[in-house]
């Protein structure tokens, strides 16, 4: 036996050699797909800001993944109570209420942050996106239930006191230069809360989770599956749920979809909804059904949904390519245009609409 290996040595090695490699390949694939499936999920729903929210958690614990759940319901809770105009305790609606004209009023630094990143983006968009649109909200009554268009003469009147121009940044504070204002963070506050939710699942080492507020999802570390997630982006004419396509998104992004679908009232076949354009007082009416925007910076995906689909598609498009943001714009006439930075990461899963190019 000793004088059979000393003669076939070589082949002996080879063989051994060729084994171990077969053994080690079996125990790195059996590495990989335990790294695979490694977290569990669980899926919790609720309501903040006015709409719902879905979380679903990836975490090896079920109570862990509870915890996590809870914390991002009270998370929600405490900021929707703080930033929003329809709490009267909140610090925006005591501002609207008590301000005086020409005076200067102090904010919280974080939301004095949020005014001023929502007045560059008024000024980048040439008014397309206005941080004091509120008063003319308030008057069509849409997110309340109204189902008539005010008359000309009362838009006209609220027309002049949603002038962007009249708020000035001030090292102390904010300015003021008419009364009859009102400031809102309606349009970037899911993205806020976005960008808390993010934060909180790192501080809570969550290895992955996918949240949804309404139309903004915000997508948080891996699913422990080695794969970039999937976000479906709504079909604005489907129902609920209906998917026009499918976004590839990593880990740390979110995504925002503003459309006309959301709150809107019909009259003659004519479709009213719940996002104005700043210089005409009326529902924006371009062409556009709806815009998704995908970045890793909440406030700017609320943004920038809604700025992109008041500027309509030319200038829009443009405008996120600029912003080097991911882009989704669709057309009444079901096209369905996009960034170039989404050339191999969206795929459309609905026949009724095709891809188009500028």
């Amino acid at each position: 036996m000793i004088r059979f290996l000393a003669k076939y040595r070589h082949q002996t090695t080879a063989i051994i050699i060729i084994a171990l490699i077969a053994a080690l390949t079996y125990l790195a694939i059996q590495s990989k797909n335990v790294r695979m499936s490694e977290y569990d999920n669980d899926t919790y729903s609720g309501l903040a800001f006015g709409t719902s929210v879905k979380k679903t958690i990836y975490m090896d614990s079920a109570s862990a993944r509870q915890e996590v759940s809870n914390s991002i319901d009270e998370l929600l809770k405490d900021l929707d109570e703080r930033i929003s105009y329809r709490n009267p305790s909140s610090e925006i609606a005591s501002i609207n209420k008590a301000y005086a004209v020409d005076g200067t009023v102090t904010f919280s630094p974080d939301i004095k942050e949020y005014l001023s990143r929502e007045i560059e983006i008024c000024n980048e968009t040439e008014g397309a996106f206005s941080p004091c649109i509120l008063p003319l909200s308030m008057l069509w009554g849409i997110e309340d239930g109204y189902s008539k268009p005010p008359s000309q003469a009362e838009i006209d009147e609220t027309l002049l006191h949603i002038d962007p121009s009249d708020i000035e940044i001030v090292d102390d504070g904010v300015i003021f230069h008419n009364d009859g204002m009102k400031i809102d963070l309606g349009a970037v506050g899911k993205g806020i809360a976005a960008d808390e939710v993010m934060d909180e699942l790192s501080r809570q080492k969550v290895p992955g989770a996918i949240v949804s507020i309404g139309g903004t999802i915000a997508v948080y570390g891996d699913k422990g599956k080695g794969r970039p997630w999937h976000v479906g982006v709504q079909d604005p004419r489907g129902e609920d749920g209906k998917v026009l396509g499918v976004l590839e998104v990593d880990g740390g992004n979110v995504v925002s979809t503003s459309g006309d679908y959301e709150k809107y009232f019909e009259i003659g076949g004519k479709r009213y909804h719940h996002i104005f354009d700043p210089k005409t007082g009326y529902p924006a009416d371009n062409g556009l059904i709806s815009v998704t925007i995908c970045t890793n910076d909440g406030f700017l995906s609320d943004a920038l949904s809604t700025a992109c689909f008041v500027m309509g598609l030319d200038k829009g498009l443009q405008y996120a390519e600029d912003k080097g943001v991911d882009a989704i714009f669709v057309t009444a006439e079901k096209k369905v245009y996009i960034t170039k930075s989404l050339k191999r990461r969206f795929n459309i899963r609905n026949d009724e609409y095709e891809l188009a190019k500028k």
